[in-house]
């Protein structure tokens, strides 16, 4: 089983800018993140980045950061923009892996490989809402999957909580699938929502989720959460 992970590393991140070098227990976010995935199956692991400043930590410990244009519009481009400076095949397959998962284990990562394989479009991973906490917050991205199809959303006034999920910040897609997500326009839901995956779901492209083999943590948006995550592992 062949595949890539890349991380799309922003420092402007709009609701907790510096985010991905936010310190836990002496490293930062991101090579936590980084160490993770290199536990996984994958054949390489690759940091993208816009920002001088996480392209210079991250060659404290890896060799595999580039830096890319400040024109992607959001983390799928950017990780299209490694595949084309490596010339990665178009059958090749790609994990998009976000920066902000500290908590995300590797079997997660080789699950979604291994579920992906042989699939055109996109795939990706949802959780167990926790807590009534998490189905408030806007932050969480919620993911309602039927025999119908699979939506995204971030509302929070939910009655009913069946078939609702919390989406997970990591995506499978071959290289093929890549570009043509970039050649496509900005769907209204995407730019609506901020939520890049729109961009295959209004397009007709098929999208496939599955249930994370193991607890992939929180996605760290904020600073509460950050200080949440330092109590659990202090």
């Amino acid at each position: 089983m062949k595949f890539y992970v890349v991380i799309p590393a922003r420092y402007d991140s709009s609701r907790f800018p510096g985010k991905v070098l936010a310190q836990i227990n002496g490293k930062s976010m991101l090579e936590i993140v980084f160490n993770n995935a290199m536990e996984s199956n994958a054949l390489e692991v690759y940091i993208a980045t816009d920002s001088e400043l996480v392209y210079e930590t991250a060659k404290k410990f890896t060799e595999n950061v580039y830096m890319t244009s400040s024109d992607n519009r959001n983390g799928t481009e950017r990780v299209a923009e490694i595949a084309r400076i490596l010339d990665w095949d178009h059958g090749d397959l790609v994990i998009n892996l976000q920066a902000d998962l500290p908590e995300l284990k590797c079997d997660n990562i080789n699950l979604l490989a291994k579920k992906s394989i042989n699939f055109n479009g996109l795939s990706t991973l949802y959780y167990n809402l926790s807590s009534k906490d998490l189905l408030r917050d806007r932050d969480t991205v919620k993911i309602h999957i039927n025999k119908e199809k699979i939506n995204f959303f971030r509302d929070t006034d939910i009655t009913d909580m069946s078939n609702i999920y919390k989406h997970i910040g990591i995506y499978a897609y071959t290289v093929k699938d890549l570009y043509l997500y970039c050649e496509l326009p900005k769907s209204k839901s995407e730019i609506n929502l901020s939520l890049e995956q729109f961009r295959f779901l209004d397009n007709g492209i098929n999208i496939m989720a599955y249930c994370a083999s193991s607890n992939p943590g929180a996605s760290i948006d904020s600073v509460d959460n950050l200080n949440e995550i330092k109590g659990i592992n202090n």
